[in-house]
């Protein structure tokens, strides 16, 4: 038999956090990734998502990722929108290297395409869909070292899949929560990782979901401030976007600024936390949070009251083990 107890939620409260940084390694990598690249072209998709009775917007990346995480982006290229069943749309790059079309797709479609050319190769990539039409809460879920024990050198320089190992438990609870929620991946890793990072998550079988990465290589070095700009943005369209799951200070840091439930996986038990966030050793006690607060957490005004303080959640207590 499980005890529980009822807690108040604390509220965020803006601190300006100095994260971290845990070794040069990951940074050593991204500096020799971006040399390693400087002269390659991209293009890349992002993952679209289809709303009620609105427009979707397909947007797609064209740029180069040179040294020392200073981005190149190509501005004024065009960029062809391939959508199946329709006749091809072409935009052209912003300042940013991004081409945006606003349209409304057909039932039915999984997937659009978009293609370009840059330095005399032509490119194409595709992006997938996603319908969201049922006015579920959404959880956005760190990648590294909160679903994934992120292996940073295969995974910035093998030509292969990632070869990280999931964390314990992580996509069997992702599975049982994608039944109530919708699910978006929210991770600092630069774009050029967007299509392994797909991969990745469906090889080891986590629910599907909109990946959303940052765009620009030197981002991953300020990931509460990319996640705080990105969310602040995707709750503009996504007005259910409420509940944030990570791993780290700058996770929580950004999950509170912009109003959202903050989970937080630390099973080191030294690492400080903000009060508002709410700390779990490991994915079993996260699920068993979510089957104890299933109501309230499904829905939104309620969650919204708990966010604000105003409501109590229970908490699974747990078990006391020797040290």
């Amino acid at each position: 038999m499980s005890w529980f107890r009822d807690e108040p939620l604390h509220r965020f409260r803006q601190k300006r956090w100095r994260p971290r940084v845990r070794g040069v390694a990951p940074l050593v990598l991204l500096s020799l990734a971006g040399l390693l690249g400087c002269a390659t072209p991209m293009l890349s998709v992002d993952d679209a998502v289809v709303r009620r009775g609105s427009e979707t917007r397909l947007c797609a990346f064209l740029g180069w990722e040179p040294v020392l995480f200073v981005q190149k982006d190509a501005e004024g290229a065009r960029v062809r929108f391939f959508v199946e069943g329709r006749e091809p749309s072409e935009k052209k790059t912003d300042e940013d290297g991004l081409a945006t079309l606003e349209c409304k797709l057909p039932p039915g479609v999984a997937q659009y395409a978009a293609q370009a050319r840059a330095n005399g190769r032509e490119l194409d990539a595709t992006g997938r869909v996603f319908v969201w039409d049922e006015p579920r809460v959404t959880i956005a879920v760190d990648v590294d070292h909160t679903v994934a024990q992120t292996e940073y050198e295969p995974l910035f320089f093998s030509n292969r899949e990632d070869e990280s190992d999931p964390v314990k438990r992580s996509a069997k609870t992702l599975r049982a929560l994608a039944d109530d929620f919708y699910i978006v991946y929210l991770t600092a890793r630069p774009r050029f990782l967007l299509d392994k990072t797909r991969v990745w998550l469906r090889e080891h079988e986590f629910p599907d979901g909109p990946v959303v990465t940052a765009k620009r290589i030197r981002q991953m070095l300020q990931p509460a401030e990319f996640k705080r700009q990105q969310l602040h943005e995707l709750r503009k369209d996504w007005r259910t976007l409420l509940i944030g799951i990570g791993n780290r200070p700058t996770d929580a840091d950004a999950y509170g600024a912009s109003e959202m439930l903050t989970l937080i996986l630390s099973p080191k038990e030294a690492q400080e936390f903000p009060a508002h966030a709410l700390v779990f050793h490991d994915w079993a006690a996260v699920q068993r949070f979510f089957e104890a607060n299933h109501d309230t957490l499904t829905d939104s005004k309620a969650l919204k009251q708990v966010i604000a303080g105003k409501r109590m959640l229970a908490r699974p207590v747990d078990k006391y083990q020797k040290r």
